[in-house]
């Protein structure tokens, strides 16, 4: 009877931490066109909630028995222990759970909690409110059930105190052998050949109500498993490498090599701005948001708009080194955190060093996340300014906002030497969004990312300013500006995840260096965020094979197509359509093309094409 309550213990538990997931996404009829699937996901993932009460009641149930045999109190009281220790665990890992996949569009997984090697790093990206909100969630969802599990559960333990252990011993062994042996076939889900994954979890199209299914403590174990095993081909490779190789082929073969000229000069002074999360659907130049991008939307007219840019990367550690080293994200890792494998990645920076450029990188936020400074360094980016290296600015919680480091950025260039090379990372539209706003200007009340579409106005507002006093300086005439996001966000659309037009960005050319006839174009073709450098490189006249994955997006020749990566699998865009492929689950795919044969194309393109990235992580030393 122990076994059994406490069995239906934990799925009580998984019923509330459920419930919560759903309440935190809320409104999710944006996301989910038939409201049943919300219903359909309580019990569509009683598989994978098996699993994980067996895990949990196991350990339990051994020290049960060895509390009947023995009548030690002491064993009886360390049971009490770990069904709280358990209890905790797993409603704190369901509330990180529903808040990262209000940020991600992703489960809780080890990417995540890997920051948490950095304390200081997490605590300045979470709010005050919502580490005090979480401290209180948890308790409250700890204390009933603790409570409940004492008063109802705990007290069925008994033991026969005038027998002797000798006699109870058989029938304890008996038990145990039978529980652990039920206990083992749920937690792998059954005795057929096939162990339990997170994909029994998967009934719909639509992404969020999987994600509802799916117990986030058995994503994590599975993550976790995943994560230790990677880069295991068995997780990727569909195919051999040369045929992956053939596969993406296409869209990186150009008919002629050539480029159509837009700057004045060769050596052009280059500013990278990446801007932090900004999706195209808040600009409006872009068809995005009317009014929440006017600065960018001015800029435009005096610059040269690629209006179907995308993203690679769905994090910054990766966005980052994808604008700068050309190389494409991976799927759950950023070869940014892996210092033994930066060393020999080429990078703009260290083509421009031997040029006589002078480099340096701006960030109001620390450089440590994402092993972003170290990186920096190994590039040879001569100059590093950090939160810490701006003292003399008001600070949030994650760093100087944007008002400042613009300000920053311009004293930087006035003080530079040309030619230079200038990176610089907005920070102000990531979490907790405690910018102080200086603007009447408010997203619609329906916005379900509000706090986030309005911190996008902010840090547009302070661009604007920024170049109202560039366009001033002698060094403006002379310079490039090239104004990219790290990556996509959830926008007022809300997107599925998986999209190709939740991973459109903006992406601009403006500055004086920009020859006339350029200015106010816009470039229609598909590009990715991995083809800027290879653009650039060909402009100044600089030999771009050492950036395989990076095509020359002012080549006429050059086809129209993007590959993204997002949490979970990997994308393909093209002028027909997209499609982005789920690695948990090869049946389910999101796609906006009617035709399955090209669906099924498209798809074994983008994880083809995720292969060659993951073969090459892989082996690069």
């Amino acid at each position: 009877m122990f076994s059994l309550l406490l069995i239906a213990y934990w799925f009580a538990v998984f019923f509330i931490n459920r419930f919560f997931f759903i309440l935190y996404q809320l409104p999710v009829d944006l996301k989910i066109n038939n409201s049943l699937e919300i219903f359909r996901a309580f019990y569509k993932g009683q598989a994978l909630d098996l699993s994980v009460a067996a895990m949990f009641t196991l350990p339990a149930v051994l020290l049960a028995i060895a509390f009947f045999v023995t009548n030690k109190p002491v064993l009886a009281k360390t049971l009490q222990v770990l069904m709280l220790c358990f209890l905790m665990m797993y409603v704190a890992v369901g509330l990180a759970d529903a808040g990262l996949y209000k940020e991600w569009n992703a489960k809780i997984n080890m990417q995540a909690l890997s920051h948490f090697k950095n304390p200081a790093e997490v605590y300045k990206t979470v709010s005050s409110h919502l580490i005090i909100l979480f401290i209180i969630l948890l308790a409250a969802l700890t204390a009933p059930f603790h409570f409940f599990y004492r008063k109802k559960i705990h007290r069925l333990l008994t033991t026969d105190q005038e027998t002797s252990w000798k006699k109870k011993i058989f029938p304890a062994l008996l038990f145990f052998l039978i529980s652990s042996g039920a206990g083992i076939i749920a937690v792998r889900g059954g005795v057929g050949d096939v162990a339990i994954n997170q994909s029994f979890a998967y009934f719909s199209n639509e992404t969020l109500a999987n994600d509802m299914a799916v117990n986030p403590f058995y994503t994590l174990l599975q993550d976790i498993d995943i994560n230790s095993k990677l880069p295991d081909t068995s997780i990727y490779k569909i195919s051999t490498n040369e045929e992956a190789q053939r596969q993406v082929a296409a869209d990186y073969r150009v008919a002629e090599d050539s480029t159509i000229r837009i700057l004045k000069s060769n050596r052009p002074n280059i500013v990278y701005i990446f801007l932090e999360s900004w999706s195209a659907d808040n600009v409006g130049a872009l068809g995005g948001l009317e009014g929440c991008t006017p600065e960018f939307d001015k800029l435009c007219a005096e610059g040269l708009l690629f209006t179907k840019a995308y993203s690679d990367a769905y994090v910054s550690d990766q966005g980052i080194v994808t604008g700068l080293s050309a190389y494409p994200a991976a799927h759950r890792m950023a070869i940014a955190n892996q210092p033994g494998k930066i060393a020999q990645l080429p990078c703009i920076s260290e083509e421009l060093i031997s040029l006589g450029y002078r480099t340096s990188f701006l960030y109001g936020g620390d450089l440590m996340f994402g092993n972003l400074r170290g990186y920096l360094l190994e590039k040879k980016f001569q100059q590093l300014k950090e939160a810490n290296d701006l003292k003399q600015y008001p600070t949030g919680k994650l760093g100087v906002h944007d008002e400042f480091t613009f300000k920053e950025l311009l004293t930087t260039l006035n003080t530079s030497t040309a030619p230079f090379f200038q990176g610089f990372f907005t920070m102000s539209t990531h979490m907790p969004y405690d910018f102080a706003a200086e603007s009447d200007w408010h997203s619609s009340a329906t916005d379900v990312e509000k706090q986030y579409t309005e911190s996008v106005h902010y840090s547009d507002r302070q661009l604007g300013f920024f170049f109202d006093e560039a366009k001033k300086q002698s060094w403006y005439d002379h310079t490039l500006f090239v104004l990219v996001s790290d990556h996509s966000h959830n926008s007022i659309k809300q997107w599925d995840g998986k999209s190709a037009m939740r991973q459109q960005i903006p992406l601009l050319f403006a500055g004086g260096a920009l020859m006339e006839e350029w200015r106010g174009k816009k470039w229609n073709k598909i590009v990715s965020q991995l083809d800027i450098v290879a653009t650039l490189l060909h402009q100044m006249g600089i030999d771009s094979k050492k950036y395989p994955w990076s095509r020359n997006m002012l080549n006429p020749f050059t086809p129209s197509a993007a590959y993204y990566v997002f949490y979970g699998g990997a994308g393909y865009v093209n002028d027909r359509g997209y499609v982005g492929a789920d690695y948990y689950n090869n049946d389910f795919v999101s796609s906006n093309l009617e035709d399955s044969l090209m669906i099924n194309e498209y798809k074994i393109r983008a994880l083809s094409f995720q292969q060659l990235v993951f073969e090459n992580l892989r082996w690069r030393k």
